[in-house]
């Protein structure tokens, strides 16, 4: 986020995922897309994400994890994380820390994530790391835009290649995360070049674009004279569809390079990316809040689909009308990410929220229980969508600003939180979440290219999910791609 199982129980489920803790990374099987497509293996038994965003909780905000890294913290961390049911944590690789000078990779980081991968390992534990984020310091290579500036995507490409080739035979790895919660930005000099090569390539001449435009190419005599859109609703503007469009071509070109790079020296890990959960366009109020990665084009480039859900249409715990109108929000998301490919896994990299105190002086105070209520209700309301879940966060972080204050499955000294009771009850039933028997009888159709022009048209379309998903508290969505 910009963000209990005892000891025989949990032998049990890692001796079942194709390994012990303790055991050598040779041991250990790399984890898989299962030959249904519906989840993971790892070597020939089934194996089901559950688990957490992991950062230490006493490094500060934004967390200063690798800046200072305390290994026996971590370990205690990991200790109390397996003793919950946790399988695997993301992490996140800080840019100022592990590639401030391309093309080296910093050694000093390096020793430190090979330290967390020791531990990981000892604790039956896999690592989900996420590409380069500016928690710890931007670094100067990355203050152009990394999704349209070829420099700074580039300088993303080396990190990639020599990362994933330093890991390439590192089974404790579950997946690598391009990066947490992408979004396209709606301006700025590259984009604006980027915006008028796509037209050339799409249109051709301007002729050809006064035609598809109409009233709206009047002004324009060159492409060299075409402008970003307004960023505001308008729904029959084929100048902002194109726009959207546009963008999400800079998002799919984006992903596709990183993958490439990482496939180019790694041919053993999966790969996803942590959709934001604006990649869906409903509650957006204005254009430019899509994030323009569209699932359906982001598929072919990755191994398994991923997204991040908060419920944010209303407080979820301030009446049974608004904690159900989240539930039904939140399978809509997932149903619509999972529409990208249904032939491949869904995960939901971070999903939650708080209880134990407020998160800011005009927040509600919630209880543990408050907490545990909805995200258990989460998990159970993407049985048959969603393959895995992790949790945002680990621990309750004093110094956030943020949910992330009170959202952990434990308390800042570690004392487990009536959520971090209830999600070690799941762990040891995954059958409960991962239930795919009575489909939903009721299916709503949901207009993309309207939504885009106009997030109204998106949240009209979420309205009416609703009313079908009172029915049954479930409903199936048919995406137009």
């Amino acid at each position: 986020m910009r963000k209990i199982l005892g000891l025989v129980g949990c032998w049990a489920m890692m001796a079942a995922a194709g390994f012990a803790a303790g055991a050598s990374s040779s041991k250990w099987a790399f984890v898989k897309v299962a030959p249904d497509g519906r989840g993971f293996v790892a070597g020939e038994s089934p194996w089901h994400p559950f688990g957490c965003n992991y950062f230490d909780p006493h490094v500060g905000w934004a967390p200063k994890m690798w800046r200072e890294f305390d290994a026996g913290r971590v370990e205690e961390h990991f200790r109390i994380m397996q003793h919950l049911g946790v399988n695997v944590v993301r992490v996140f690789l800080a840019a100022q820390s592990f590639y401030p000078t391309p093309p080296r990779l910093e050694p000093e980081a390096l020793e430190k994530f090979d330290r967390l991968l020791d531990i990981a390992r000892r604790y039956g534990i896999r690592v989900h790391p996420t590409g380069l984020d500016a928690w710890e310091g931007n670094p100067p290579w990355r203050r152009g835009d990394i999704f349209a500036d070829e420099a700074v995507r580039a300088h993303q490409v080396g990190f990639w290649k020599a990362f994933a080739a330093r890991y390439k035979d590192e089974p404790a790895i579950f997946a690598y995360d391009l990066l947490n919660e992408p979004h396209v930005h709606w301006s700025g000099r590259a984009m604006e070049s980027a915006w008028r090569k796509w037209l050339v390539q799409h249109y051709g001449t301007i002729e050809a674009l006064r035609k598809a435009w109409k009233n709206e190419a009047t002004p324009f005599e060159a492409f060299d004279a075409i402008p970003v859109p307004r960023d505001e609703p308008a729904s029959a503007s084929r100048m902002l569809a194109d726009y959207q469009r546009f963008r999400e071509s800079v998002g799919e070109r984006w992903v596709k390079e990183q993958a490439d790079a990482i496939r180019s020296a790694d041919p053993n890990h999966l790969i996803t990316v942590g959709f934001i959960q604006w990649t869906v366009p409903v509650l957006h109020g204005r254009p430019s809040r899509y994030a323009g990665f569209h699932p359906a084009q982001i598929a072919a480039h990755v191994d398994f689909l991923s997204v991040h859900f908060y419920p944010l249409w209303g407080d979820p715990l301030r009446s049974d009308e608004e904690f159900d109108r989240n539930l039904a929000y939140l399978e809509f998301l997932l149903r619509y990410v999972h529409a990208g490919d249904p032939t491949k896994p869904l995960v939901v990299g971070e999903f939650g929220w708080y209880g134990g105190g407020r998160t800011s002086d005009r927040a509600q105070v919630r209880s543990e229980a408050d907490q545990a209520r909805w995200c258990e209700a989460a998990v159970l309301q993407g049985r048959g969508v969603a393959a895995g879940w992790l949790n945002w966060a680990y621990a309750d972080t004093p110094s956030a600003t943020d949910i992330t204050k009170f959202s952990g499955l434990v308390t800042e000294t570690g004392k487990t939180k009536a959520w971090g009771e209830a999600f070690a009850r799941l762990a040891r039933e995954p059958a409960r979440w991962l239930d795919r028997a009575n489909p939903p009888a009721r299916r709503f159709r949901f207009d993309v290219e309207r939504a885009l022009v106009n997030p109204r048209a998106g949240d009209k379309a979420l309205t009416q999910y609703l009313e079908l998903w009172k029915a049954d508290k479930r409903c199936d969505l048919e995406v137009s791609q």
